[in-house]
């Protein structure tokens, strides 16, 4: 018997490894809890508002944060607003604060909430013209990373890692040298050309694939996972773990890799 322990009501989740409707892959969802009716599955609610019952092995935990893009679902007392997208602002008492695409500011409960990770990328990076890399950290995003408040850090690194992709992959080159998760692992595997020390040396290029999970898209879930761990970073960031802040403040650089070719 699998345990839905771990699906409670709000949880979000990302679907994965399903047979029947493999167009659900990858789409993310939030648990309403164990279905009354089959205790072996988790009821949830993807973007659509569809209702399905799943295996808890067909959901992969995912983290609903300030910055992340949603879709409103799931309610009955102002119908109104299901369907409607907006932006996470902060977390307050039981419920999310969300501004909304008409510029309203609502409150939601959790599970009134699905993430859509895609629209940061096609909000934040409209244009393959210009490649974000050309670019320059400002002043004043070098200062937060140094700041001695967490939340300063996490909000500088979520902010530009979604302009710069190498960011969010360095970030995940450094979150995988604690942690076993397997798409990280293997998004760190070619990162960091299979050392898993913590050092980029092989960054992505525009929609490249990644040995062992080609149906992703690497670049996507390397800001996804970064995003949903970014108070984390924001702690390696303080103690220049595997040289992050080092990194940021070089231009996006290996400081290692650039005193060897001096």
């Amino acid at each position: 018997m699998e345990d839905t322990a771990e699906f409670h009501c709000g949880v979000h989740a990302m679907i994965s490894g399903l047979g029947s409707k493999p167009e659900l892959n990858d789409e993310h969802c939030v648990s309403l809890g164990p279905n009354p009716d089959n205790q072996e599955r988790v009821l949830v609610v993807v973007r659509s508002g569809m209702r399905l019952s799943l295996r808890p092995s067909n959901l992969k935990p995912a983290e609903l944060l300030p910055g992340s893009q949603v879709v409103i679902v799931g309610l009955t007392n102002a119908a109104q607003y299901n369907g409607k997208c907006g932006e996470v602002v902060s977390w307050h008492g039981e419920r999310w604060i969300v501004d909304l695409e008409n510029k309203e500011r609502k409150s939601f409960r959790s599970e009134n909430l699905v993430i859509m990770p895609e629209r940061v990328a096609s909000k934040k990076r409209p244009s393959d013209a210009l490649e974000p890399e050309a670019k320059q950290l400002k002043t004043t995003d070098i200062k937060d990373f140094q700041s001695s408040d967490e939340m300063v850090v996490a909000r500088a690194l979520v902010r530009c890692m979604r302009e710069f992709p190498l960011i969010a992959q360095k970030c995940i080159c450094c979150l995988a040298t604690k942690q076993t998760v397997t798409v990280m692992h293997e998004l760190a595997q070619h990162l960091t050309d299979k050392q898993n020390d913590g050092l980029l040396r092989r960054p992505l290029k525009p929609r490249e694939k990644v040995k062992g999970i080609e149906e992703l898209e690497a670049e996507e879930h390397c800001l996804m996972i970064a995003e949903r761990r970014a108070r984390a970073l924001a702690g390696m960031c303080r103690i220049n773990y595997c040289d992050l802040l080092g990194f940021l403040k070089q231009g996006l650089e290996e400081p290692k890799f650039k005193k060897r070719m001096r």
